[in-house]
């Protein structure tokens, strides 16, 4: 279950920099005086320096692992002081090299792996959870120790009692999996409760790969699909990235009918893109039943104020002319996606309350819906508000701010403008059509 991010040696990762440093030839040295004691870093302390340091000196360095990078001088040096200190027979030095471990989840080499499992469960039966949590990971690991899953999941379940988070989601990962333990899917849910929201979503992802994949001995995946539901309860768009690597088998697994289901999932859940699928797949359908399905996700879409493809499509679906019952559904949904900032969906609102379309025609109405869409720099708006400050339909006729709005739109782009522009401006030049 431990994932090994790294395997950190005793000697100190920047002593080898050190050196070179000094072997460089004198040539590179001939940097001024002042640039080189402004940018001149000092230099970690070798093992030697290291050994003849006070036990409280090597404390002081290897707190300083416990939030450095692992790839800092820091960490380097503070681990090997921690490891010096622990050496010692320091019981605060092993219970800091224990929450280095379980922070880093980092698997140490140059150290007498057996004593330190015997340091480590020492400090456990005194309840440091740290150390509980760290010979867990040995027994997961077989550090010093024979791989014993079992075991390991003895102590990553004292370490979630006493109340260490990562050890509730060894815990939750083993009885979801079957590693070390029954599998238990109500149990794996419980120690998740009192876990972090990212530490919970990314254990049931590993639960749900897990069985889905059958890493650890059982493949199960309408179970493990039940975990991918929780995880998208918690962020819809995860469901959906699951769904394309199950479509497309990039993890060594293809199954489409479980990626469907998750597409559905992720949909229901909110995510737009999923919507988008959903309503893709039924919009060629002539089944009445199919096309209240398609309203329905092209809504759910364009509740994303970004996703201005679905509210443009809402709007583009009332111009068809669709039946009655679509209307209503139609309009629903462009009013809560209008209410949600979609732009597309401010504008054809606007266009239903213009025309009398599902609603009773008020210009009034459509103007101000314009006018929102407009003020957030949507170019179309601009170019519909300006025909109507020209004809004075909803507004009071305002040939300057039709001129305005128009000259805006079509420095945005809109391809209409333009032509609109000239006519207002050149008598001769017919006036656009709406």
């Amino acid at each position: 279950m431990i994932k090994i991010n790294g395997i950190v040696l005793l000697s100190c990762l920047f002593t080898s920099a050190s050196l070179a440093g000094l072997a460089a030839s004198p040539s590179d040295a001939k940097a001024p005086a002042a640039q080189g004691a402004a940018t001149a870093k000092p230099a970690s302390p070798t093992q030697a320096q290291l050994r003849a340091m006070s036990t409280v000196r090597l404390l002081r360095l290897g707190r300083k692992a416990l939030d450095a990078e692992m790839d800092t001088q820091d960490f380097a040096t503070g681990l090997d002081a921690a490891k010096i200190a622990s050496s010692r027979g320091d019981r605060e030095a092993t219970r800091l090299m224990a929450k280095i471990m379980a922070r880093h989840e980092v698997a140490l080499q140059g150290v007498d792996r057996a004593r330190l499992e015997q340091r480590l469960r020492f400090e456990a039966l005194r309840g440091a959870s740290s150390s509980v949590l760290a010979v867990a990971g040995m027994y997961d690991r077989g550090e010093g120790v024979p791989v014993d899953t079992k075991k390991a999941a003895e102590w990553y379940l004292w370490a979630a009692r006493v109340g260490h988070e990562r050890a509730m989601a060894y815990a939750a990962y083993g009885y979801g999996t079957g590693r070390g333990l029954e599998r238990n899917e109500t149990a794996a849910l419980k120690w998740l409760d009192s876990v972090n929201e990212g530490r919970r979503r990314s254990t049931l992802l590993e639960i749900g790969w897990a069985l889905a994949l059958g890493s650890e001995g059982t493949t199960d995946m309408e179970s493990a699909l039940r975990f991918f539901e929780q995880a998208a309860q918690l962020k819809p768009s995860i469901a959906y990235q699951v769904a394309a690597e199950l479509e497309r088998g990039t993890r060594g697994i293809q199954n489409r009918d479980a990626a469907a289901r998750l597409i559905r999932i992720a949909a229901e859940r909110g995510d737009s893109a999923a919507a988008m699928r959903m309503a893709t797949a039924l919009s060629s359908s002539t089944d009445l039943e199919d096309q209240r399905q398609v309203v329905r996700w092209y809504s759910l879409a364009a509740l994303d104020k970004d996703n201005l493809a679905a509210g443009q499509t809402l709007a583009r679906l009332l111009t068809l002319r669709p039946a009655d019952d679509l209307v209503a559904l139609i309009i629903a949904g462009l009013d809560k996606a209008a209410s949600a900032g979609n732009t597309e969906a401010l504008i054809g609102l606007a266009h239903a309350y213009n025309d009398g379309i599902g609603v009773q025609a008020l210009p009034e109405k459509a103007a101000s819906l314009l006018q929102i869409a407009a003020d957030s720099g949507n170019s179309e708006a601009k170019y519909r508000l300006g025909l109507m400050y020209k004809s004075g339909s909803g507004v009071r006729a305002d040939s300057a701010k039709a001129i305005e709005l128009m000259s805006s739109a079509r420095d945005s782009g809109f391809p209409l403008a333009a032509v609109a522009l000239s006519a207002m401006t050149d008598p001769a030049t017919a006036e656009p059509t709406r």
